[in-house]
């Protein structure tokens, strides 16, 4: 048999932050399922005066007293339980700031809400770092004062804000303690809302207006909501303030990377790829003057890798296939360099399966079988130093369902389907642990689809219907899921309207 089965595709792999495999969990809400001795002491002192009108005088007397010495008792193992009941808003300290870097790396690799384009995000360059400073600051002031519960220091902050602004004249300038609190609110907001972080960085920006961190990061959140237009004003302010700053050709191209993203979310890929080639030539003249600096050479990776998207997404499969192989040779030479880190060898793997991706374009199908099997063993590795990280997982079967498609396009059905199903097999685990991972969903989906054509090419329609019925499961699952929007819109205005009672 020829030709490639090939139906629905899945996502491809990306660099840059990766999510997290468990998210952090929060204090309870309420008190637990079971009933416990303070609370059947309780129970018993209510069910007291009841009593006591079916009993006689000397009875009453010596049930009162006996009350007493419940309530005493009661009281006791109450103040017990709240001493080793564990604070609300999770652990504190340093297990406590790791935990919420580790929940904002995971909400920075989630896909864009509204993106224009359909290809992921790929790294944002130097932007997790300044909002994990931002969330470190919380976590020297405002975090332990509320406990460690994120809501309370929020809230704190939203006071302190208020007050500064009620004590300030009209036209006062606000000082620096301003800008790091409404820092610090976003950053504890993009925990768990986008929108709220946006609010609160756009605020930061406003009162701050020549920080090119600030542009920087109100970019990015203005990206991940789907505005487009206002993420490349704010990356284009950002150029602008890099001139005559201190490590200015850094900021620069950093700027022109990320410009580059919004410039693809419009639509824009000519602009785009004119962006991403002025963002290389900075940092590959950085690498040239630091040639030992690992975080030029990784940035450059980045961008020989985005230059490469925008050519194979104009059909240029030479050129793209070229600026591919630069970023391997750089993600190689660095996952050599140090072996211990997994962002480099995600990195790897990654740029193995853009090499192959082109060389499967330009029909040199052994080539493309040969570095899918390279990023295959290399996300096997990985797997062994973060054993409990899925998406790492997912990438194995990523890989698997890539060589599925060379070996099926190269006539060899049985064989793609034995790595189609290993693939499905880890997918289908993996998609049951973290079922809120709809996209992850939907590759599962497709590689039903797949399984199912070769099958039936191969005239096992039984096993051919199974298939393709378990990926109609899978899909029609995803379309009721989204028949909800318009409720959840509909419950988003009810929590924005009771949120805006409590004031700004």
């Amino acid at each position: 048999m020829t030709g490639k089965a090939r139906g629905l595709t899945r996502r491809s792999k990306r660099g840059g932050p990766t999510p997290v495999a468990a998210a952090e969990r929060c204090g309870p809400i309420g008190l637990g399922g079971g009933m416990d001795a303070a609370g059947l002491l309780l129970g018993a002192v209510a069910l007291a005066p009841k009593a006591m009108s079916w009993l006689g005088r000397e009875q009453a007397i010596a049930l009162a007293v006996a009350v007493a010495a419940l309530l005493v008792l009661a009281g006791v193992l109450l103040y017990r339980q709240r001493r080793q009941r564990p604070p609300r808003g999770g652990p504190a300290g340093d297990d406590g700031i790791r935990r919420l870097k580790e929940r904002l790396r995971r909400r920075l690799a989630e896909p864009a809400e509204l993106s224009a384009d359909a290809a992921a995000p790929g790294p944002m360059l130097g932007a997790g770092e300044v909002f994990e400073a931002d969330l470190e600051a919380a976590a020297k002031g405002v975090l332990p004062e509320a406990g460690w519960r994120r809501g309370a220091a929020r809230h704190l902050l939203r006071k302190r804000i208020n007050g500064h602004s009620v004590s300030q004249a009209p036209n006062a300038t606000a000082n620096g303690s301003d800008v790091a609190q409404w820092r610090q609110l976003g950053a504890l907001a993009l925990l768990d809302d986008t929108h709220d972080a946006l609010t609160a960085y756009t605020r930061a920006a406003e009162l701050s207006a020549d920080d090119p961190d600030l542009q920087m990061l109100l970019g990015v959140l203005q990206l991940r909501s789907g505005r487009a237009e206002a993420a490349e004003s704010a990356f284009r302010r950002q150029l602008d303030l890099a001139n005559g700053k201190d490590g200015g050709e850094a900021i620069r191209y950093r700027a022109g990377a990320m410009l580059g993203d919004a410039l693809i979310a419009k639509g824009a890929h000519e602009d785009a790829l004119a962006a991403y080639e002025a963002a290389l030539k900075e940092v590959l003249a950085l690498v040239e003057r630091e040639p030992a600096s690992p975080r030029w050479r990784r940035d450059a990776s980045v961008l020989h890798d985005r230059v490469g998207d925008v050519r194979l997404g104009d059909g240029q499969i030479d050129l793209a296939l070229a600026s591919f192989e630069k970023s391997l040779e750089i993600a190689a030479a660095l996952a050599q360099g140090d072996s211990a880190n997994p962002g480099l060898r995600h990195d790897l793997s990654v740029a193995h399966d853009r090499v192959g991706e082109a060389l499967e374009l330009k029909g040199d199908l052994d080539a493309a079988l040969k570095c899918y099997r390279s990023g295959l063993a290399v996300a096997e590795a990985l797997t062994k130093l973060g054993p409990d990280r899925l998406d790492w997982r997912w990438d194995i079967s990523a890989s698997l369902d890539r060589i599925g498609d060379v070996q099926a396009a190269r006539g060899k059905p049985d064989k793609a389907l034995a790595s189609y199903r290993k693939g499905l097999e880890m997918a289908e685990v993996l998609a049951e642990r973290d079922p809120l991972r709809l996209e992850w969903q939907r590759d599962l989906a497709a590689t039903c689809h797949k399984i199912g054509l070769l099958e039936a090419q191969c005239g096992r329609d039984a096993e051919a219907r199974e298939a393709l019925e378990q990926g109609r499961t899978i899909v029609a699952r995803l379309a009721r899921i989204a028949r909800y929007q318009a409720q959840w819109r509909a419950d988003l205005s009810k929590f924005d309207a009771a949120l805006r009672t409590l004031g700004p």
